[in-house]
């Protein structure tokens, strides 16, 4: 994008669509260090010609670089929704004022800028949570679906629809827009498009409009999980998507990911354990550390493959003290495991296994939805209300945990031959070799 524009010249941005984040922040960043006048910015919406800012001068002077405030970057992603044409010259108002050295803008309730971006602010996520509540899309293959806003929320909840709709086809019509999700893609259809009359190969949907890359969209004005219903959620890409984002406990702001699960979507074993240690939650993925590593020689000594098997933990976030540098392992509590519950029960549904291996005392409560002694109910089959059998033992670290060799290669053959009891328990020719 070429910006030449001389000091208190007009100048005019064209932006792709109306929640152009990424066009408005090129623009705005660029603008502001040539000193540009806000008044002086004509903004307009042209999908055919967004990429050059117009004016009438000659080249912009190069400007000091600028920090923009993380706070007022969250409230410029929600505002841009609104439907108010002047949000991108406030906007861009609040931006040159942090830039020239009001550094605690947002907190400012009482300036009018920051009072009327507030006010739409709020427009926008009661809108969003309209839009997440009432927007109906059929459950079918291709669902096509209608909406009314008062915002221009619909393209920032791109994701969300997605997900809700387990990653499959669909379109959504506005008054201003027509928006389809390919099943690999977004984009953007002039008002006036009839979903309905799409070609029926969906190969050519790919070509069609104005394809949005969900990077240069703001986030909607509301966190992916507000609204999200998991249990219409039918396919382990939709749910892990969701759960990348989850911050349904507070515990999930304090670790580096969500750590979700490993192994064969529709497998016949699930083992579920209580929650990601350390390097789990560097790595994303489940039972990689010291517990991981000597579950997998267990699954091998007991005629079991790691990658025949889904495993999964009934907590899905890494709770821990820290201790200088260190971060250790802290039992998660009741509230935790109940946050991720949904999550849990969405796995087993959608992976429905026939036999489901609990590795300790915590993941056992989780399944079984009660308090559960580990040496009264370990190694029986427990029939389980969906049909599959369940089994409790102990979790890999106990064995790491025992105090002498003799106590650790004991509990090593009972823990291989509870595993045992889990492969017979399946029907012939169900696991993999």
């Amino acid at each position: 994008m070429n910006v030449c524009i001389m000091p208190h010249a007009h100048a005019r941005v064209t932006l792709a669509h109306e929640v152009d984040f990424a066009g408005w922040r090129t623009a705005t960043r660029r603008l502001v260090m040539a000193g540009q006048p806000a008044g002086r910015i004509a903004w307009r919406i042209d999908a055919r010609t967004a990429d050059p800012i117009e004016d009438q001068g000659a080249e912009a002077p190069e400007g000091n670089p600028f920090h923009v405030s993380r706070a007022l970057l969250d409230l410029a992603e929600t505002v841009i929704q609104a439907r108010d044409p002047d949000r991108f010259a406030l906007l861009y108002r609040l931006v040159q004022r942090n830039a020239a050295g009001e550094r605690d803008l947002t907190t400012r309730t009482d300036d009018p800028d920051i009072a009327r971006a507030l006010v739409l602010t709020q427009a926008v996520r009661d809108d969003t949570a309209r839009l997440r509540a009432h927007l109906e899309l059929p459950a079918e293959d291709m669902a096509i679906g209608q909406w009314t806003s008062e915002s221009h929320v619909l393209v920032p909840n791109a994701r969300f629809l997605t997900i809700q709709r387990s990653l499959r086809p669909w379109a959504v019509s506005t008054p201003d827009e027509t928006l389809l999700w390919t099943g690999r893609s977004l984009h953007l259809l002039p008002p006036g498009t009839d979903p309905s009359a799409l070609p029926t190969d969906r190969e050519s949907w790919e070509g069609t409009g104005l394809t949005l890359r969900p990077a240069d969209l703001p986030r909607p004005a509301l966190r992916l999980t507000e609204g999200l219903d998991i249990a219409r959620i039918d396919s382990l890409p939709a749910l892990i998507a969701a759960a990348r984002d989850c911050l349904i406990c507070p515990m999930a702001r304090q670790t580096t990911q969500t750590v979700f699960s490993d192994g064969r979507p529709g497998a016949a074993l699930m083992l579920v354990g209580e929650q990601p240690g350390d390097q789990e939650d560097r790595v994303g993925r489940p039972f990689v550390g010291p517990a991981g590593q000597l579950l997998d020689r267990t699954l091998h000594e007991a005629g079991i493959t790691r990658d025949a098997v889904y495993v999964t933990n009934a907590v899905k976030h890494f709770r821990f003290q820290r201790r200088g540098t260190r971060r250790l392992h802290e039992k998660p509590t009741v509230e935790n495991v109940t946050a991720c519950a949904p999550w849990l029960a969405a796995e087993r549904r959608i992976v429905a296994p026939r036999v489901l291996v609990m590795l300790g005392a915590t993941a056992a409560g989780a399944v079984l939805g009660r308090s559960v002694t580990i040496g009264r109910e370990r190694s029986r089959p427990i029939p389980l209300a969906d049909g599959s059998t369940g089994l409790v033992t102990v979790h890999p670290s106990f064995l790491l945990r025992q105090p002498d060799e003799d106590a650790r290669t004991r509990e090593y053959a009972r823990f291989v031959a509870d595993l045992r009891l889990a492969r017979d328990l399946l029907p012939a020719a169900t696991l993999p070799s």
